[in-house]
């Protein structure tokens, strides 16, 4: 029992472990150029303004839903891709259609059981077959002035579409009541008249029916929202994801540029980031330098003196910046690299700092230096006198050495992107 437990407490654990959020970042298309953005994860729903950054974690897919939308009059694209608001409608059609039928001969079922169904004469077949046909006319004429309306604004909302939804209904109750006809007419087959009046109020079936074909094409045909593609983003070392929003008009093909002029960024946090900064350094530690003078007791020795260099010596190099992405201004980082001191000799830096920027990056570090530089031989000491023959140089070797340091330095790596809708690495 014991070993099933553990069991399943591995199983649940691996699948809850390898589940993969979507990041949803919702714009508005009725105001791109106020970024008003709303972004949702599972159930949490944020609103952001243009004071901040769009952000998603790095082991987040990202995909971008758009609203409000006109596709009537306006084609979209993100970057290069185009994006379609537009969906397939026939199977709505088809359904309508039959729920249309089948209510039909409900109806018709129900009124066969009253003693007086005869009383309908196929006389008034053809005057409720007239009236059907004008009203259909009618409603027609609303939808091609509605769908005008809809046509000419910037952007439609869900209150925008309201109304369809008495036209659909209005198109779904002429249907059936053109079936209604059809089947109360076959109580007349034996009429003179019954070929030349249902082929009158098939004619007029068929054009409920292409009223309804027009209602969903025109209202229906369109989705409110669209999403993109979710894009995998896990394991790539970038730092932001960008995409452009762009309109074209569908009549005159032309692109408006004061639409969306600035790009979306979606900036990466989480997951370790590797990158290369240069610049200069401050080390403590540097060779040694003396100095000598004459020894007044001791004729031929000479005192040796270490010589006041200051407390730093500058040297130049770059460092290995690893840090944890964060959606901020400054993100700490731990610092790994190398410089070249004034004296040519090469110091290996640890530390770390801050890195200031997003964009454009600055580093200021800190930490410990370590390398060898120049000493006193060994039995020698400052301060001491000898006699260093006639060459009168001070003997020196060489000696690792721990100092520390301080620096500023400039990131070299630029900002690595991924667009939205190829997925291409760019510098």
């Amino acid at each position: 029992m014991k070993t099933k437990l553990i069991t399943l407490c591995l199983f649940f654990g691996i699948i809850g472990y390898s589940q993969v959020d979507t990041k949803i970042i919702t714009v508005d298309l009725s105001k791109p150029h106020k970024k008003s953005i709303t972004v949702y994860t599972d159930s949490l729903t944020i609103a952001l303004d243009s004071s901040k950054w769009l952000s998603a974690k790095s082991r987040e897919m990202i995909s971008v839903k758009l609203i409000n939308g006109n596709a009537f009059k306006y084609n979209y694209k993100i970057d290069t891709k185009d994006i379609s608001f537009f969906n397939d409608q026939s199977a709505a059609k088809e359904k309508t259609k039959t729920e249309a039928k089948i209510s039909a001969d409900s109806t018709f079922k129900l009124l066969s059981s009253f003693p007086d169904r005869d009383k309908m004469f196929i006389k008034s077949i053809i005057d409720k077959n007239q009236e059907l046909s004008q009203s259909i006319d009618s409603l027609s004429y609303e939808v091609k002035n509605f769908y005008g309306i809809l046509k000419q604004k910037h952007t439609l909302q869900e209150k925008d579409y309201v109304q369809r939804k008495d036209f659909l209904n209005k198109g779904k109750e002429q249907l059936q009541k053109s079936y209604e006809l059809l089947n109360a007419l076959e109580q007349f087959n034996d009429n003179l008249q019954y070929e030349t009046v249902k082929n009158s109020v098939i004619e007029t079936r068929e054009k409920a029916e292409k009223s309804i074909d027009s209602i969903i094409e025109k209202f229906y045909s369109i989705n409110l929202d669209v999403y993109t593609p979710p894009l995998d983003i896990q394991g790539k070392n970038i730092d932001v994801v960008e995409f452009k929003l762009r309109r074209f008009d569908k009549e005159t093909k032309e692109e408006d540029l004061d639409f969306a002029p600035t790009p979306y960024n979606i900036w990466i946090k989480n997951g370790l980031k590797i990158d290369v900064s240069a610049g200069i350094f401050f080390a403590s530690l540097y060779d040694s330098e003396y100095d000598k003078r004459d020894d007044p007791a001791i004729e031929g020795n000479k005192i040796i003196m270490l010589k006041n260099s200051g407390d730093y010596d500058m040297a130049f190099g770059s460092t290995i910046n690893t840090y944890v992405r964060m959606n901020s201004w400054i993100v700490p980082t731990l610092n790994f690299g190398a410089v070249i001191t004034q004296n040519e000799k090469l110091q290996i830096l640890l530390g770390g700092g801050v890195i200031l920027g997003k964009q454009e990056r600055i580093i200021f570090s800190a930490g410990i230096s370590m390398g060898k530089v120049d000493r006193i031989a060994d039995g020698y000491q400052v301060g001491s006198s000898y006699n260093l023959g006639d060459s009168g140089t001070i003997p020196t070797q060489s000696q690792f050495k721990f100092g520390h340091f301080f620096g500023i330095t400039y990131n070299l790596s630029k900002v690595k992107k991924i667009s939205l809708d190829k997925g291409i690495e760019e510098n």
